[in-house]
């Protein structure tokens, strides 16, 4: 129980700490998926990356503490190919406590993205992160992986009922049918998870 009452208190931190004006950066590049985003959500497919770019670099420079501006151009420059850049921000948000950025810098790692650490183990600490911030995708993705076994050999930092109370959070957030499901089946994965 206490463990659940810290994920909600890490979400409202997360969700409040990263609360901030909208810029143009945010007008132009609200990813949809990022439950922080403070703009009208752009999909992928309505990107001006001309314009967002010169908008998220500009936002960056005037406010370069704002995680999630910097998470924004990662996001930019992972779309328009300039891949390093994309990694470098991407990991600064993610370092600056951004939980939409520490998920997607650890899907980074996880679909090889060229530029991208390849230490299976950094997955697990930001996903981690990210899960604990409230973050859907990051507590579903952490519990299957772990379950799978990738991340054996690594610091296993939730024992069965830590992860158990993760894809409780995800049931008790998420109206969503499928997401549900796939709960029911990592929950009966992790009764049988041994991560000795």
């Amino acid at each position: 129980m206490r463990f659940v009452v810290v994920l909600a208190v890490l979400a409202f931190t997360a969700s409040s700490a990263f609360a901030q004006t909208v810029t143009d950066c945010d007008r132009y590049a609200a990813h949809p998926e990022d439950p922080d985003r403070v703009g009208p959500a752009v999909e992928t497919k309505d990107l001006q990356f001309d314009k967002a770019i010169a908008a998220c670099e500009a936002g960056v420079k005037a406010d370069p503490a704002n995680a999630r501006l910097h998470y924004l151009l990662g996001r930019l420059y992972f779309y328009d190919k300039q891949n390093e850049k994309a990694v470098n921000e991407v990991r600064l948000a993610a370092d600056k406590g951004y939980r939409q950025a520490q998920f997607v810098f650890g899907a980074f790692i996880n679909n090889k993205r060229p530029f991208a650490p390849t230490d299976v183990c950094l997955i697990e600490q930001y996903w981690l992160k990210s899960a604990q911030a409230g973050r859907q995708a990051a507590r579903i993705s952490y519990v299957r992986h772990a379950v799978q076994g990738k991340f054996a050999g690594c610091k296993v930092q939730l024992d069965k009922d830590g992860m158990q109370a993760l894809l409780d959070s995800v049931t008790k957030d998420s109206p969503n049918y499928y997401e549900r499901l796939y709960v029911e089946d990592l929950t009966a994965a992790l009764k049988t998870y041994n991560p000795g």
